[in-house]
């Protein structure tokens, strides 16, 4: 069954608000104090979207999902990536056999049905790989020289979308992201994503969005009324500072809250951040986007991850306009990457997730702790 994705905000006078039953009605309070913007007023969940993406390389046992359900999860998040030589390499390739488990069409299907059983809906949000395993990622720079080849790009890509489409009707997704960090490809080609939505409206009826980048790209968007949410990639950098106090990390928010009001008010479109994230990991509130693992000397500091959750869930959390989140990531025990990594899983982070995607009343300050591991603080 298809569960709503956010209700009505009626001091927008839009059917597409989004009320926040944890924060001070639907005014916006950003130009409240961080100090003030922590406190919890009533013991209810936060944003209605609550999500994260799973990432499963085998079969997770059913117990999870149950631990994402007792998290206070909403959603998961599933990626399914299509294949793509270069950034001017106009074939797009799908894959629909059974690689990592959470990106297969089989692993998505009986993901949803668990997922649907414990009153959680799904997110279906493909990807493109560009190069090789190993290589950067640099699918924001696809694009061509000339038309004939971006239209054999865009033709092959609709293919690949529209097959993503069909599997999201049908395992009754509550929404599919049309595309990921394509940031020239978004930004030149703005008819392309219209008809492209048209596309897929014609066989899947759940919301849509497109996941734009933070950087220099989801302020450029020109088709955010085809669409339902304004999705963003919300690795927003907070401050230099290596072990900054709560209080900045939520001053650090001040400019980036702005500039998504401001988007909201322009496009009369709620937003959806379609990827929220911190490493465990110094330099996590600097660079967000960085991956620690391909950093030998990345230093871990689950405290800070746990105080930059904490930042954006009093900070942005609170914004009436805002649909929901998605964490960026979960995965299966004996999956999870090392102690610098993205996951809350096992660490402090985890129990301020808990907190405010519950609707605890206070941290209990406690969060679970590693095989062999002592429990964490969540500061």
């Amino acid at each position: 069954m298809r569960r709503p994705l956010h209700c009505l905000c009626l001091a927008t006078g839009l059917a597409l608000g989004v009320l926040l039953v944890a924060g001070a009605g639907c005014g916006d309070t950003t130009g409240a104090s961080p100090a003030a913007a922590d406190t919890r007023p009533d013991a209810k969940p936060i944003f209605d979207v609550r999500s994260v993406t799973l990432d499963a390389r085998t079969r997770p046992d059913s117990s999870l999902l149950v631990r994402l359900r007792d998290l206070g999860v909403t959603h998961l998040t599933l990626v399914a990536f299509g294949w793509q030589k270069a950034p001017d390499s106009p074939t797009v390739r799908a894959d629909t056999g059974d690689g990592w488990y959470s990106e297969s069409h089989r692993g998505i299907r009986t993901l949803a049905r668990q997922a649907d059983a414990l009153g959680m809906g799904v997110i279906l949000k493909p990807h493109l790989w560009v190069g090789g395993y190993d290589e950067t990622q640099d699918r924001s720079t696809i694009g061509f020289e000339s038309d004939a080849r971006w239209r054999e790009w865009e033709a092959n890509y609709r293919r690949f979308l529209l097959l993503y489409a069909r599997l999201a009707a049908e395992v009754d997704a509550d929404a599919l992201v049309l595309g990921t960090e394509l940031t020239r490809a978004a930004t030149e080609r703005p008819h392309f994503w219209r008809g492209l939505a048209d596309s897929v409206r014609a066989v899947y009826d759940g919301k849509l969005t497109y996941a734009a980048n933070w950087h220099e790209a989801y302020e450029r968007i020109q088709f955010w009324d085809a669409l339902d949410y304004v999705g963003v990639q919300a690795y927003f950098p907070l401050t230099e500072a290596e072990d900054p106090s709560l209080a900045a990390l939520q001053e650090g928010w001040r400019p980036h809250r702005a500039a998504l009001a401001k988007i909201h008010e322009r496009t009369g479109r709620p937003i959806l951040l379609t990827e929220i994230g911190y490493r465990s990991a110094v330099g996590a509130a600097a660079a967000p986007w960085e991956w620690p693992e391909r950093d030998d000397e990345a230093v871990p500091d689950s405290a800070l991850q746990a105080r930059c959750y904490r930042a954006f869930l009093s900070t942005v959390g609170r914004a009436p306009w805002l649909a929901g989140g998605v964490i960026w990531k979960w995965h299966p025990p004996g999956e999870v990457e090392g102690p610098t990594a993205f996951t809350p899983q096992a660490k402090p982070a985890e129990d301020v997730l808990r907190r405010w995607f519950t609707g605890a009343t206070a941290d209990s300050g406690r969060t679970a702790s590693p095989a062999g591991g002592s429990p964490g603080t969540a500061q």
